[in-house]
């Protein structure tokens, strides 16, 4: 079913919430955890999850979001955490980054930054959680953000797969990548001078790059076959993207 039969909704309440989370939220909350010290990123996590909700919630504005919704979205959280647990013997190379993008692609901005900022914190119970867990849940829900305010743009788009693939691997180079590496020099505030600074920036470049690949590679294979099921549930089942 073509795209252009799917239900769509214009930037509503739910996309403003979202950047007043974004941009004053969610850096004010990992800010303070990290002043606070102590393993006050435990709070600053499940502050972001729900910070991550609101947005999505609230993008319904007359109506509540119906099961199918949610469990959709659910199963869609659930295949980003999986693609990062199956390549766990491959450092540096997780390609959740391309599911959380396929998700924002498929359901909006707000759905894709739920998508995101749950995925990380899911997945970081296997992986272990740590004063870097709220960077992640940040990054990635703003690449899931990012991916859905692309494709109603069409920008990003399942006719183009290549295209998604280069697009994935500048974002995580030159976004989200740097974010995380943010963390690092954040932790070393104490002791950062000019040339730690960029060596901590230099040492991330190969870490980044890595991930880039893994996520231009699940676009580049996954977006045409992930977005027509994607595309047909919407339509079975009367989705609306928010």
């Amino acid at each position: 079913m073509p795209n252009e039969q799917i239900k769509k909704k214009k930037l509503g309440r739910g996309f403003w919430i979202s950047i007043l989370v974004i941009i004053v939220l969610i850096p004010l909350t990992v800010g303070i955890s990290w002043y606070m010290g102590d393993r006050k990123y435990y709070i600053a996590s499940v502050l972001i999850m729900i910070y991550s909700m609101i947005p999505f919630f609230a993008s319904f504005e007359s109506r509540k979001p119906q099961a199918r919704e949610l469990v959709t979205l659910a199963v869609m959280c659930a295949i980003a955490v999986a693609s990062r647990a199956a390549f766990v013997w491959a450092e540096n190379f997780k390609p959740i980054g391309g599911i959380v993008m396929i998700a924002g692609m498929a359901f909006g901005p707000q759905a894709g930054f739920m998508t995101g900022s749950l995925s990380m914190i899911v997945s970081d119970i296997m992986f272990g959680q740590g004063p870097w867990t709220p960077w992640q849940m940040f990054s990635y829900g703003l690449l899931g953000f990012i991916s859905g305010l692309l494709a109603k743009k069409n920008i990003l788009s399942d006719k183009n797969p290549l295209k998604n693939a280069i697009i994935g691997f500048i974002m995580m180079v030159v976004m989200v990548g740097p974010i995380l590496d943010t963390c690092a020099v954040f932790t070393m505030a104490q002791m950062l001078n000019t040339e730690s600074l960029l060596a901590i920036y230099a040492a991330g470049i190969p870490v980044n790059v890595s991930q880039g690949i893994a996520v231009s590679l699940c676009l580049l294979l996954l977006t045409r076959p992930m977005m027509d099921k994607l595309n047909r549930i919407k339509v079975k089942y009367g989705l609306i993207e928010q």
